[in-house]
């Protein structure tokens, strides 16, 4: 029955104890017995739980007091903002769980904004009341004032399960029953894994209608057919049913191969009722907003790079690649994410899962130019940029930030925001807090916002971001000459009015980041063949003359220029060798 099922999620900021929580739900209402229980269950990958985070969302269905509570825990980065939506659009309700230590931060307001668009019902949570550095009155008048309400939130500990159960209970008599239409089989398909025998399967919401195993189904904006070969609801592990009805949540075992095909947010319908059925609203395809060039350390392993890629694109439809070849670093792959947290875990799964270290190049946004032929390019690589003689004018892509921050904070956040090229939008307080707003270029957000928030407000700051369309922008390619030869690895795409301050800091970075050889290395970054910023890396020196003792000058002068020459020859045909710090530096300038 419909009216007994309640599905919600929570929508909180990174380390706000989501996982936590819903370790709690699933030791209360029974579902994981607690000597089974391990922390932050939901969160099935080693790195999640070492950082803290969840990436990939995942559902579970709770039966408690005669009903069954679908929870469908969400990904608390603004990387993956797009499954957050979908799987809100999947719910009835939310619990907005804040930090007591740390109170609202950015990602809990622009989560909580998702869930108001989508009319879901909205409970306010204080999670860490037990905490040393709790400040519970602190979070409950800033979580009021933001809500707009007068009633007190709940107060929980996660940890210890302290308000868990009258949460619970909460949740019951006050989150709505899914509405049910009287309308043909449609399901929600809020996201997908992969399993290397049962190949995708989809997770999903029901809608209206009901689905039984064997029925043939076909994704509305894919146009992709499959025959639901087992169907089933996750406590927490998958349990297959005959049948889900309208208002359940769970999983179709749909035999495909390529986890591409399934498009998270499509809409499922029978094979047989397709005209009768109209996509549910919010589709998008996922695309990524960062790109990344991986080099194997070991050129040999080109390969094996490839192939990690692709396992790792099994789970993950969100990452796209492409061949690249480097004159100096080899065969490699560029990479599309959705950020740069969601690179700096795909790396991080290379090395551990994978045996496979990688050298990344800087990271790069798309950016877009009108030709003077009236053709139009979007590209991502500098070594993809057109002539500058034949560009009318480029764009850049922006980001609208939501930076929240303490009040002792705001000028310094304010003028970093300028520094970056930003537009201040709005500015608001919440007790405590000020949120404030800002259109910035998407290249500042992802390479120096983040860290630089960190420092200006002392790890007080946090932020948000969406894309927000293109501005004007007049781009030029910054070349780095190592030893008078272009080293294309290193070359990027940036606006010229930055383009000075960015060629002088790239060639202290470079000199800081490449050890001394045994010649001198001239470090050069240039425009268009223009010199705009010179380093040099001065060679060790031997000292030749020690050895000799009294005597005439000229000995000394032989023994010099014998050196002179070789250092001549060895610059003439020596290679300069770069570290990873090297590209670090460059992608942090």
């Amino acid at each position: 029955m419909s009216n007994q099922i309640r599905n919600f999620s929570i929508i909180a900021h990174i380390d706000a104890g989501k996982s936590t929580l819903a370790d709690r739900m699933l030791e209360i209402t029974g579902t994981v017995s607690a000597d089974k229980i391990t922390p932050q269950l939901l969160d099935s990958n080693p790195i999640e739980r070492e950082r803290g985070i969840t990436i990939k969302l995942a559902p579970v269905a709770m039966s408690y007091k005669g009903f069954t509570l679908n929870l469908i825990d969400t990904p608390g980065h603004v990387d993956f903002n797009y499954e957050v939506e979908r799987a809100l659009q999947a719910c009835e309700g939310a619990l907005l769980l804040v930090d007591a230590t740390k109170g609202v931060q950015a990602q809990t307001v622009a989560n909580l904004r998702l869930a108001k668009a989508l009319g879901l019902n909205i409970v306010p949570v204080v999670n860490k009341i037990d905490a040393p550095l709790a400040d519970v009155p602190a979070a409950t008048r800033q979580i009021k004032q933001l809500l707009g309400i007068s009633f007190e939130p709940f107060l929980i500990s996660a940890k210890t399960g302290e308000g868990v159960p009258a949460l619970l209970d909460h949740i019951i008599a006050n989150f709505p029953a899914p509405r049910i239409e009287d309308k043909p089989f449609q399901a929600l398909v809020f996201n997908s894994s992969f399993d290397t025998h049962l190949g995708v399967i989809a997770f999903v919401k029901i809608i209206s209608g009901d689905l039984k195993t064997g029925d043939k189904l076909e994704f509305l904006n894919s146009g992709q057919t499959l025959i639901s070969s087992e169907i089933g609801i996750f406590s927490p592990g998958r349990t297959e049913k005959k049948i889900l009805t309208a208002g359940n949540v769970g999983y179709i075992i749909t035999g495909l191969k390529d986890i591409r095909r399934v498009l998270v947010g499509d809409t499922l319908c029978l094979a047989t009722q397709s005209k009768l059925v109209t996509p549910i609203p919010g589709f998008r395809k996922i695309h990524p907003n960062v790109f990344l060039d991986f080099y194997p350390a070991d050129g040999t392993q080109y390969r094996d790079l490839i192939d990690a890629l692709e396992k790792l694109k099994l789970n993950d439809s969100s990452l796209t690649t492409q061949g690249i070849n480097s004159p100096i670093l080899g065969q490699g792959v560029k990479v599309g994410f959705l950020g740069m947290l969601h690179a700096e875990v795909v790396g991080e799964r290379l090395e551990r899962e994978f045996n496979l270290p990688v050298i990344s190049v800087s990271p790069s946004v798309e950016y877009k130019v009108k030709l003077r032929n009236g053709e139009e390019k979007i590209f991502s690589s500098a070594a993809d940029f057109p002539d500058p003689a034949i560009i009318a004018e480029g764009f850049e892509p922006l980001a609208a930030v939501n930076i929240v921050v303490t009040s002792p904070y705001v000028g310094a956040t304010m003028e970093l925001c300028q520094d970056l090229r930003g537009d201040l939008i709005n500015v608001s307080y919440l007790d405590q807090l000020v949120e404030i707003e800002y259109l910035l270029p998407l290249i500042e957000v992802i390479t120096a916002l983040h860290d630089s928030l960190k420092s200006v407000t002392q790890g007080f700051g946090s932020l948000d971001y969406e894309l927000a369309g293109w501005q004007k922008a007049e781009l030029v390619k910054l070349e780095v000459l190592l030893n008078h030869e272009v080293f294309a690895p290193m070359s990027v795409i940036t606006v010229k009015q930055k383009a000075y301050a960015k060629g002088k800091k790239m060639a202290e970075k470079l000199k800081e980041a490449i050890p001394r050889q045994q010649f001198e290395i001239p470090i050069q970054v240039t425009i268009g063949g223009q010199v705009i910023s010179r380093e040099t890396i001065k060679a060790y020196r031997k000292d030749v003359d020690s050895k000799l003792h009294g005597g005439d000058f000229t000995r000394n002068l032989k023994l010099l220029n014998k050196q002179k020459k070789g250092k001549a020859r060895m610059k003439q045909f020596g290679k300069v060798s770069v570290p990873q710090e090297a590209f670090l530096a460059i992608a942090k300038s």
